[in-house]
């Protein structure tokens, strides 16, 4: 939910956009994404990578009109075309179109010289029949993709969709299964799981979906993303292609599939709730080779560990210890660690659920308001227990990067009913920021729902956090702010932030990233309550 909303956009000067998505190798984009940071080089990144931009318009109309595709196009012509300066562009779109378009043209100037796999979506959407759009619109269409293309000659697929409501209806109800089959060859089993060899073309079966696209969800709780062009890959791509090239499995430590259930009746296996949790660039690769030719792979034979578990803590185990065979850093198995399991197992009894296996409670049709992820709580507690809300806005990722950052937040040390109050908070905050009371304009939902959240806390607290232990006496004896309180603080902080960025002449989005506009607003804070007292 939370990578939904950081997506929209729209409001006032919004060039008829509502929400924006880049995404690279399917992972979403943000302003910590290593693929935008100043220290990564080009070459740091494999050729033929995939960058995917999406476009949403929302409508409630009862139709699709003309007039929409027309200021889509003229949107897109402008913040489209890299000899436009975004600043150039700030009298006419508001600052979230702006920092959104701003990852698509940072990660495509990047990697110009990598070739990436440029896919450019534009979803137009109202309640209305897709099936009686006049052929204006179609040609406005066309006019759209035209001038998409004119802006990005290179992209490999440009799509422009429009959904009405019965195509909502299906998208809303296409959920991917999680029981599949998978064919085998020879198989050895050992109570309920089993090690069997594969072949690749069976494989290949069980990650695609019946368009051929790589099933995503497969691979939710891999502990790392696809590596692209790096030297492994390089060969594993070799063995697969090469007809000269020993058995594939010889060569390959093969896959790990974690299951709740796996039953097996003519040399096929039934597997409920999978997850491949090691094998990811293996799969990525089988999956390159076999959807642009089959003629050597489709015999060869893959090795596939299928576990069935349902105990968190095994399969937690399984995950780390297949990943230390290969060079994988401690951050990337942060969901492992006891912290997360104990806070997962405190919000447990208190009717929450801690997704710290991304996905794992959305899948299981928990209530999406009460499933809280790793990097929400994270960056929860740094704004609260921190009072570092410019870093919990604009390093949104790196808590599971940075070691120091890491355990700052995450400490055996904090009592587990913080973290619970914290995330309630937040969650209350979220709720609040883009309702009607709070009355506020989209670059304010996007940017001050960390600082309002500090300044919350330092409200109660009577003054500066220093160290997330701190908010211990807050948790066990504060209830959580009402509506009016947090409406009454919000309008102080609107009328805080307009004031610092015309002072110093910023957008919103800039000042909320800095230490020194935490600094501001902590120094008025504490001199509205000295008037107070």
């Amino acid at each position: 939910m939370e990578d939904i909303q950081t997506g929209i956009v729209g409001g006032g000067q919004d060039g008829a956009i509502d929400s924006i998505y880049v995404f690279f190798d399917d992972a979403l984009l943000d302003d910590d994404s290593e693929v935008l940071s100043n220290d990564a080089r080009p070459t740091e990144f494999g050729q033929d990578r995939n960058l995917e931009l999406w476009v949403i318009q929302a409508k409630r109309t009862p139709s699709f009109t003309e007039e929409a595709v027309e200021k889509l196009e003229n949107t897109l012509r402008r913040i489209l075309d890299l000899s436009l300066k975004l600043d150039e562009l700030t009298n006419l779109y508001n600052s979230s179109v702006l920092a959104r378009i701003s990852l698509f043209r940072s990660a495509w100037e990047k990697l110009l010289t990598r070739r990436p796999l440029i896919h450019i979506n534009v979803a137009y959407t109202t309640p209305g029949d897709r099936g009686s759009v006049n052929p204006q619109v179609e040609a406005k269409i066309f006019a759209l993709k035209s001038a998409i293309s004119e802006c990005v000659p290179d992209a490999k697929r440009i799509s422009v969709d429009l959904l009405g409501g019965k195509e909502l209806l299906a998208r809303y109800n296409d959920r991917p299964s999680y029981t599949l089959t998978m064919r085998y060859q020879e198989s050895a089993t050992s109570g309920e799981s089993h090690v069997a060899l594969v072949k690749l073309s069976e494989y290949y079966s069980l990650i695609v979906d019946e368009k051929g696209r790589l099933r995503r969800h497969l691979f939710e709780w891999n502990v790392r993303d696809y590596q692209g062009n790096v030297a492994v890959n390089q060969d594993i791509r070799k063995s697969l292609i090469d007809a000269a090239s020993p058995e594939f499995w010889w060569l390959n430590n093969g896959v790990t599939i974690l299951c709740k259930e796996a039953t097996s009746a003519g040399k096929t296996y039934s597997l409920t709730d999978i997850q491949i949790v090691n094998g990811l660039q293996t799969s990525h690769e089988i999956y390159e080779a076999l959807r642009n030719s089959t003629d050597q792979a489709v015999d060869r034979m893959l090795l596939v560990r299928v576990i069935v578990t349902a105990d968190p803590k095994t399969r937690d185990q399984v995950i780390r210890a297949t990943n230390r065979q290969t060079a994988v850093t401690d951050a990337s198995l942060r969901a492992t660690d006891e912290v997360q399991r104990n806070i997962e197992d405190y919000f447990l009894t208190k009717g929450w659920y801690y997704d710290r296996r991304k996905n794992f409670y959305k899948n299981e049709g928990k209530d999406p308001s009460k499933i809280v992820g790793i990097p929400l709580l994270g960056a929860a507690v740094t704004a609260t227990g921190l009072f570092r809300p410019d870093k919990a806005r604009g390093k949104p990722s790196s808590l599971l990067k940075n070691n120091e950052d890491y355990k700052s937040v995450f400490d055996q040390s904090i009592a587990l009913e913080i973290y619970f109050w914290v995330a309630q908070l937040q969650r209350r905050v979220d709720a609040f920021i883009v309702s009607e009371l709070a009355a506020a304009t989209t670059p304010q939902k996007s940017n001050l729902k960390y600082h309002l959240s500090m300044l919350l806390v330092e409200q109660l607290h009577g003054g500066r956090v220093r160290s997330p232990q701190q908010l211990g006496r807050i948790a066990n004896n504060s209830s959580l702010p009402t509506d009016s309180e947090m409406g009454e603080l919000f309008d102080k902080l609107k009328q805080w932030s307009d004031n610092y960025t015309n002072r110093e002449s910023v957008i919103l989005e800039r000042a909320t990233k800095s230490q020194r506009f935490t600094d501001y607003l902590l120094d008025l804070a504490a001199e509205g309550r000295a008037r107070d007292s």
